[in-house]
């Protein structure tokens, strides 16, 4: 067992757990990659052993911390102040670090990263059978991933869908993932879907994250509702994009998908897949941002699709294309390059036929 004190501390970097001590915070252990380390870090707060998921995690390159089952929100918070100053001797990023909750811990750690200063919270933040909801009027939280059970929540618990609401509410990305029973050995598949999350959201690289924006053609007209998902090709710890064409905003141009910096890829190449969901556009309401000229000649996209009040499918089901013709031998593959302003004028093209 090693010790730090005041501040100073002593390393074991090995895949055995290494048990550390501050005079003002309560213990926590830690697992470290042996190999494949990726940079990203989690601390797992738990009302009980907490061993094997952290194994789990550092056999997947993730460093991770456990916190003792008396552990308080305020060693939550500790905890991450300490990481972030010790970064360097942990091989970890100080900008990647994810807070996990399970049960009891899991009020903890949505009470750390929701209720405290900006400057303090984590990367990401999941919460496993439990969670708070944030003060009113909190901004700037972490994306979080839920798991909860579907049945009547206990008296005194936190309501998870109501949770979710909220945060949708302050357009804080999150994930709900909802099962009959949190303690049901099935929902162990949980830790999978955790670990995809944290991958799509950039915990394991430090490669800076690029904006995109673009528009998508169909068969030479452009695509009205689907979605492009990009998947890296060769990125070690990059993870896949989705970019949504909805055009429920009104001014946005029919085709038009944006991606924000801070949930957008790494520069390299990624295969593209375009999925169809209709070939016109639906509303059961008038778009005036969509359909309307406003005393200027109608585009040609206006003149293609008009306006259509039915609520009916347009297509049998969503149609995938995963090259650029049918004809050919290879994936349809683009380079997303690097630079803040690089990708802001994307075209991807199709063709059905």
């Amino acid at each position: 067992m090693l010790k730090f004190v005041s501040r100073s501390i002593m390393l074991g970097l090995g895949i055995a757990a290494t048990a550390l001590h501050s005079a003002e915070a309560t213990a926590f252990t830690s697992h470290l990659p042996a190999a494949n380390h990726t940079g990203g870090a989690v601390v797992i707060v738990s009302p009980a052993a907490a061993t094997p998921l952290a194994r789990w995690l550092s056999d997947r390159g993730l460093a991770a911390f456990t916190l003792p089952p008396t552990a308080t929100t305020a060693d939550v918070s500790l905890a991450l102040r300490t990481l972030r100053a010790r970064a360097a001797d942990y091989k970890i990023s100080p900008t990647r670090l994810t807070v996990l909750g399970l049960g009891r811990g899991a009020d903890l750690a949505a009470e750390a990263a929701y209720n405290s200063a900006p400057d303090t919270r984590p990367a990401l933040l999941g919460l496993i059978g439990g969670g708070r909801l944030p003060a009113d009027g909190a901004t700037k939280l972490p994306p979080t991933f839920l798991v909860a059970s579907s049945a009547k929540t206990a008296e005194g618990a936190t309501d998870p869908v109501a949770l979710w609401t909220k945060l949708r509410a302050i357009r804080t990305p999150v994930d709900i993932h909802l099962f009959p029973a949190v303690e049901s050995p099935a929902t162990e598949e949980w830790r999978e879907m955790f670990f995809n999350w944290v991958r799509v959201g950039g915990l394991l690289t430090d490669a800076p994250r690029l904006a995109l924006k673009g528009m998508v053609y169909l068969d030479g007209h452009v695509l009205p509702h689907g979605y492009l998902v990009l998947t890296p090709i060769g990125l070690a710890g990059a993870g896949p994009i989705v970019c949504r064409v909805i055009n429920s905003t009104a001014n946005m141009p029919i085709g038009e998908f944006t991606v924000p910096a801070d949930q957008g890829p790494v520069a390299g190449r990624y295969k593209v897949e375009l999925r169809q969901n209709m070939n016109r556009w639906l509303s059961n309401s008038f778009s005036g941002g969509l359909v309307q000229t406003r005393g200027s000649a109608a585009t040609p996209e206006q003149l293609h699709f008009g306006h259509h009040r039915s609520l009916a499918p347009t297509i049998d089901d969503q149609h995938v294309f995963t090259k650029a013709r049918t004809t050919d031998a290879q994936d349809y593959v683009i380079e997303i390059k690097p630079g803040a302003d690089a990708n802001l004028a994307l075209k991807i093209e199709v063709f059905s036929k």
